[in-house]
């Protein structure tokens, strides 16, 4: 569970100036790299899905900072005292928003200076729930909801940069097209997938916005946050749709506890169904797994998909 906002306070006094040493270091590998990332502004991005898409808009003109790393788990991250500098220092705070930062997100609402953008916070972007009203964070998996995300950064990146729209504007189109072409690719594999067998059951409910997207049903075993264990009414409500609709693969997920993975594989042992593969739900991959960018996310997870439930 997250520590309380104070005691990141307090342990951010007690090591300021060993963190600002880190953080001035780590902004180049040489004197002359460092001189030049610090004369850009800098850019906070609470995931790495939203790092990657600041990364292909403005890698060359703004100092992109991440807070999390590849397989880290926004629900349950607890920020460090070099993150909460970093957000009092920076220029622009991207995030999600609807409480998937959560603790984080407080944070942020304290202590950062420059401008904040959620990028789920449009009337564009409609929004699932669970049974108690609480909003599904995950918008990203839809992928027009996902270029909504791509419009608001180039909005927010140029609002801090306007000397560099016309770029911003155009790396927005080019990406747009990309992000098009994978979702025409997954609309039509996904269609050659009798309707029955398109039942997409994971960890931790992150996957509705991709349903709606693809036309797939799907089920999980814990809720939309990670916060929480899945109780034993979840597992048996999760085994009842298994054995009523005869879905025949279930996924783990590469950022969630162990704990949610270890259901998912008993699940499916008692269940007769199989463990289809792993999918990337609120973190990317590491760097070279074919999964480190949203777009690669997106394809692996399609291609994961489709390939256990043909």
């Amino acid at each position: 569970m997250f520590r309380e906002a104070h005691n990141y306070f307090l342990k951010l006094n007690l090591t300021v100036l060993a963190t600002m040493g880190i953080l001035l270091a780590g902004c180049g590998g040489s004197p002359e790299a460092g001189t030049q990332a610090s004369e850009k502004k800098v850019v906070v991005c609470t995931t790495t899905i939203i790092e990657d898409l600041c990364q292909v808009l403005a890698s060359d003109t703004l100092n992109i900072r991440g807070i999390m790393k590849a397989g880290e788990d926004p629900h349950i991250y607890e920020l460090t005292p070099q993150d909460t500098i970093l957000i009092s220092s920076a220029d622009l705070i991207l995030m999600n928003g609807l409480n998937l930062e959560a603790q984080m997100g407080n944070v942020i609402n304290k202590q950062a200076k420059g401008k904040v953008t959620k990028l789920t916070n449009d009337t564009r972007i409609i929004t699932a729930e669970e049974e108690d009203g609480a909003p599904d964070p995950h918008c990203w998996f839809h992928p027009e909801f996902y270029k909504i995300y791509l419009e608001k950064a180039r909005t927010a990146l140029i609002e801090i940069d306007p000397d560099n729209s016309e770029r911003y504007n155009n790396r927005a189109i080019a990406y747009a097209k990309e992000l098009d072409d994978i979702y025409a690719w997954g609309k039509e594999a996904i269609a050659e997938i009798p309707q029955e067998r398109r039942i997409l059951v994971t960890s931790h409910d992150a996957f509705q916005y991709l349903g709606q997207a693809f036309d797939i049903k799907v089920a999980a075993v814990g809720g939309i946050s990670t916060e929480t264990d899945p109780t034993p009414q979840d597992r048996i409500k999760l085994e009842t749709i298994i054995n009523e609709t005869g879905a025949k693969a279930l996924f783990v997920e590469s950022s969630v506890r162990d704990s949610l993975n270890t259901m998912i594989k008993q699940i499916a042992e008692s269940t007769g169904a199989k463990v289809g593969g792993e999918l990337h739900s609120d973190s990317l991959g590491p760097k070279g797994q074919g999964a480190d960018t949203y777009l690669t996310m997106l394809k692996h997870n399609l291609s994961t998909i489709i390939g256990a439930l043909k």
